[in-house]
């Protein structure tokens, strides 16, 4: 198993590191393949596609000062022009720079200068050129109060790019070795389920890298998110694992048999915990959004690497190395001390003396947290995913104070000539439209640019962009409209029709997979029940974080539906955990006492999973993006709400309120009054339990 697993890596590798290569961030990979933007952004990719060249930004270079620019002024953005011109020599995909525009008011001045590149390119493309015009700017004497700065796409796109993925990599391996080195207090055991990781981690992006090959859009979000999920994944299932082995290996002499025992009891509920998210994920394909659409499979093809990383390579590491892997506390036959956790099995009992009153508390908490969704408001605008106020965020405001509001971003009007002047004086009588400017034709058809009066990403921007439409498709039926602040208005639109469809598709899906897991109905309706208003909580939680601690102006509006399939599909994982150990245990003790027990033996190791898998997603908030920030603290907060709260305290307590009952329709052995132990759940407070190997109690 380890040679197989040393050819594959060493195989997919190549094609790994390749996926970042092929990864696409157009507008129209965010876009339902109907919607007006997307048709705008397909015709101008096809008239600007030269051999390799089938994307393209623009950076702006803005002058500004608190008078009436002198002649002085003029001169010195006359010779930032002209220096400019002369980068684009030697700066790849950089063109001539555009004419300058003066404004109204006479204080500030603009040109812009376009960045093309291959799509999966451009962004570095971008970046680079963005940095070469700074550094010949802030090398250029200019006359005193003449302040100029480099904004625009290309702009924001070198401020807040989601570059690093290698880096990314690096922090999540070193935050999961962290707590693994905690968890287990051994100096060793750590590596093995991170050797595992990584394998699974080379052959996610191997798989990533052929769907997308076979047409399927990949996102650098998705790219991002598929490093953090498959190596926390990993670690969660390593973390299952490994205790139950632990526990086998202090019943069985002989570590071949530890392990078998340890496989056929936890395979079953790893590869159904598994199903769920992979099923999860692949109701993603019912979306609208292409990069959306997309990251069903490929996070899909990240669990499923996970699963099979850590039940075949890591049993094999653990098999090669044998007891030693756990040295200096290697476990005996007949060493029991690592099943019970001292900080779970007071909890549990806690919980058993009143469940109900537990229950309603948690629930009322749960709830409480969920009023900090009464201040969510979404942030479109691009300048909203840069931290700070770089240059891209301060050049934006000096255009928005010295030009109309839509110059830094217009709309892209597309009329075939024959209704080109309908189409253009419709525009210009529309409201909340401020200028329509002839623009280079695309293709065979003649293009307008066309700017708002108002803000470009504001409410009163998208009722003026749906206004336009409305009236252009009496006047020139077959014009486009889309440019960036309607892509944005269209993925808004897009999002919102994605979590009517996807939400309850979402949480059928789980309702099945978990209930031919337990063989119930009660049971799977209370987990899924948690699960959403752990939920609703965490985002609660989260949206006060961006809000009042670290300052963002909002989220965009694709990212909470991202938010919600991670934390219900991977949050079910903690669910499926537990409950599948109540189930074994109840066969033996009863369901209340069985809930307590199963507490007492995963609460521990749930817990370090859902640290492992926060810790990863929290490394998210390393890369410059206010996106992937957001993302990845919902994610954290909301799996840490889950193991340290939902998963560990209230869905203990509704197990034990229900009782045998939770198993409806169908029974578990414990059913019968002889099951239950002789001690009754409320003396378990002021006892520390260990559950030995014949499931009986001990102090």
């Amino acid at each position: 198993m380890l040679l197989v697993w040393v050819v594959a890596v060493v195989l997919l590798a190549p094609v790994a590191a390749g996926l970042s290569g092929v990864a696409d961030d157009s507008a129209a990979a965010y876009l339902p393949s109907a919607a007006a933007s997307t048709k705008v952004a397909l015709l101008q990719q096809h008239a600007e596609a030269g051999p390799g060249q089938p994307e393209s930004v623009d950076a702006i270079v803005v002058a500004a000062a608190s008078r009436s620019l002198t002649s002085a002024d003029l001169s010195a953005i006359a010779t930032m022009r002209m220096r400019v011109a002369g980068l684009a020599a030697g700066t790849p995909g950089l063109s001539e720079p555009a004419r300058i525009q003066p404004s109204s008011d006479g204080k500030a001045a603009f040109f812009a200068v376009r960045v093309t590149a291959p799509q999966h390119d451009l962004a570095t493309a971008a970046t680079d050129a963005v940095k070469r015009m700074r550094a010949q700017l802030s090398a250029e004497p200019r006359p005193s109060g003449l302040d100029a700065v480099v904004t625009g796409a290309a702009a924001v796109e070198a401020d807040s790019g989601s570059g690093g993925q290698g880096a990314l990599l690096l922090t999540s391996i070193l935050i999961v070795a962290v707590i693994l080195v905690v968890v287990y207090r051994s100096p060793f055991l750590w590596l093995l389920p991170l050797i595992a990781a990584v394998g699974a981690i080379v052959v996610a992006q191997a798989s990533a890298h052929g769907l997308a090959n076979a047409g399927l859009t990949v996102s650098s979000l998705s790219t991002a998110i598929l490093v953090v999920l498959t190596i926390g994944a990993a670690s969660d299932y390593a973390l299952l694992l490994v205790h139950r082995y632990r526990e086998e290996l202090g019943r069985h002499a002989r570590t071949d048999d530890a392990m078998a025992a340890t496989l056929r009891s936890t395979v079953r509920t790893l590869a159904a915990s598994a199903a769920t998210v992979v099923g999860a994920m692949l109701c993603l394909l019912a979306a609208g959004s292409a990069s959306l659409h997309g990251l069903g499979p490929i996070a899909a093809a990240g669990i499923a690497s996970a699963l099979l990383a850590e039940t075949t390579l890591l049993p094999a590491l653990l098999l090669v190395v044998g007891r030693r892997a756990f040295w200096p506390r290697a476990p005996r036959p007949g060493d029991q001390r690592a099943t019970a956790s001292r900080v779970w099995t007071p909890i549990g009992a806690w919980v058993g003396r009143q469940p109900a009153a537990v229950a309603i508390g948690s629930v009322l908490l749960l709830v409480v947290a969920a009023t900090g969704l009464a201040t969510f408001r979404t942030a479109n605008d691009p300048l909203s995913n840069v931290r700070e106020r770089p240059d891209s965020v301060v050049g934006a405001q000096l255009l928005e104070a010295h030009y109309p509001p839509g110059t830094i971003a217009p709309l892209v009007l597309l009329a075939p000539p024959a209704q080109a002047g309908a189409a253009a004086a419709t525009a210009q009588s529309s409201p909340g439209i401020a200028s329509v400017a002839s623009a280079p034709n695309v293709g065979a058809y003649r293009n307008f640019s066309v700017a708002l009066a108002v803000n470009p990403y504001s409410s009163a921007a998208q009722s003026a962009i749906e206004t336009l439409r409305t009236r252009l498709a009496n006047s020139a039926p077959d014009a486009l409209v889309g440019g960036d602040p309607a892509v944005e208005m269209d993925i808004a639109n897009a999002a919102g029709n994605d979590a009517r469809v996807l939400i309850p598709l979402i949480f059928v899906v789980i309702l099945v997979v978990v209930g031919m897991l337990l063989r119930a109905i009660v049971a799977p309706l209370l987990l899924v029940g948690a699960t959403a208003l752990s939920f609703a909580a965490s985002f609660g939680l989260s949206n006060l974080l961006w809000t009042h601690v670290l300052g963002f102006p909002g989220i965009a509006a694709l990212l909470p539906l991202y938010i919600f399939i991670f934390l219900v599909a991977v949050g079910i994982d903690y669910a499926i955990f537990l409950s599948a150990r109540v189930r074994e245990e109840g066969g033996s003790f009863g369901t209340r006492v069985g809930t307590a027990r199963a507490l007492s033996l995963t609460g521990g190791v749930i817990t370090a999973a859902g640290f492992v898998l926060a810790g990863t997603f929290a490394a998210l908030a390393e890369l410059p993006s206010v996106q992937l920030t957001e993302v990845g603290s919902a994610i954290a907060l909301g799996v840490l709400v889950d193991t340290l709260f939902a998963r560990t305290v209230l869905v203990p307590a509704l197990f034990m309120a229900v009782g045998d009952r939770v198993w409806w329709p169908s029974r578990i052995a414990g059913d019968a009054p002889h099951a239950q132990p002789p001690h009754r759940t409320n003396e378990m407070s002021n006892e520390l339990m260990t559950a030995d190997h014949t499931g009986g109690y001990r102090r």
